[in-house]
């Protein structure tokens, strides 16, 4: 019988997360009716990934008397099995999973096969390639409807912190595309640099919001960004939510320096700024069937026609996968890391 290798949790340690994390192999599972086997080849290592593994992560909650537990958040492969009565995809098609929701309960991507139901898979179109294809749901399906819940009109200006990462430079490419100016806040020189040299509009360094203010007064005539979007909250949230303008919206989508964010409530209370989170789960979950599709299919046109590139980063076999969160939590990490096998 085909074996199956697999990163597994034996406990949550929010201190030490890898400490608990061992790489086994075990039987192949068989796909159930209406369930499809997927042999996957590729899986990104997001910050989600990291809540996950850490515990705190909603859309990751094995109960602890079925522990052992597979992370891994999304990823791409192949159709490996059929099971009664599912025949949507070929034997050896590309798929991935909107997202698979066997990994609430604990079986993640993290491994060489996942059992999935039908409904959860979407076909990857031959244009878009394997790199962009593992992590085409969390991060381009969230810079997707942050930029449709927004609304920004073409010209005017989007705020978004933590420029630098793979969606902040994803959130770039789909602003161009539409038009939007976008100023986007780095903490490192470096960083700022290099989106300067890729074309942006502004960039700014600031890890706690010093500075900020004149930069976006600067850039947009005194009249402020639009809206912005931020992932790092801290003593940096309160500048940025100054930093919009009169009724604007910023919304929340991460948070990189802890769980709390300052801000004081009489700026956006008198001023009207809405401030609201973003959550994958919750947007995709909102969704008709329709809906959805419609969604998924904008997402996967973008990067077929390279609009949203994947800006893949090291790869990693999926027993060096300390190593991989290790080089994903640094700071010169560069392009999303990837497991692999």
């Amino acid at each position: 019988m085909a074996e199956n290798k697999a990163v597994k949790l034996s406990s949550f340690d929010i201190g030490n997360p890898t400490s608990t994390m061992t790489v086994v192999s075990g039987p192949r599972p068989a796909p159930g009716p209406g369930e499809v086997l997927v042999r996957l080849t590729l899986r990104p290592v997001n910050p989600a990934d990291m809540f996950a593994i850490m515990g705190v992560y909603p859309g990751f909650t094995p109960d602890p008397a079925s522990f052992p537990a597979v992370p891994g958040l999304e990823g791409v492969g192949v159709v490996a099995e059929n099971g009664a009565g599912a025949g949507k995809f070929a034997v050896g098609q590309r798929v991935s999973g909107a997202p698979f929701t066997s990994v609430q309960g604990g079986g993640g991507t993290w491994q060489q096969y996942i059992v999935a139901r039908e409904a959860d898979l979407v076909p990857v179109p031959d244009a878009v390639g394997d790199e962009a294809a593992a992590s085409w749901y969390i991060n381009p399906v969230t810079v997707y409807g942050m930029l449709e819940a927004l609304a920004v009109p073409p010209g005017e200006y989007l705020l978004q912190t933590a420029a630098g990462s793979v969606l902040g430079r994803q959130i770039i490419q789909l602003a161009r595309h539409r038009g939007i100016k976008t100023i986007n806040v780095v903490r490192r020189q470096e960083l700022a640099d290099e989106l300067k040299s890729l074309g942006v509009d502004e960039a700014v360094v600031s890890s706690d919001g010093a500075g900020l203010a004149d930069a976006v007064k600067a850039a947009t005539g005194g009249s402020l960004a639009y809206a912005a979007i931020d992932c790092v909250g801290g003593d940096l949230f309160a500048a940025v939510a100054g930093a919009v303008r009169n009724a604007g919206t910023v919304i929340i989508y991460g948070a990189m320096s802890g769980l709390t964010a300052s801000f004081s409530i009489p700026d956006p209370l008198f001023r009207g700024v809405t401030i609201r989170g973003y959550w994958i789960n919750n947007h995709i979950g909102s969704l008709s069937a329709d809906e959805k599709a419609q969604v998924f299919d904008a997402v996967m046109q973008l990067l077929a026609d390279k609009v949203i590139t994947p800006y893949a980063g090291q790869r990693f076999p999926l027993d060096k996968v300390a190593d991989a969160i290790g080089v994903a939590t640094s700071a010169a990490r560069g392009g999303k890391v990837l497991l692999e096998g």
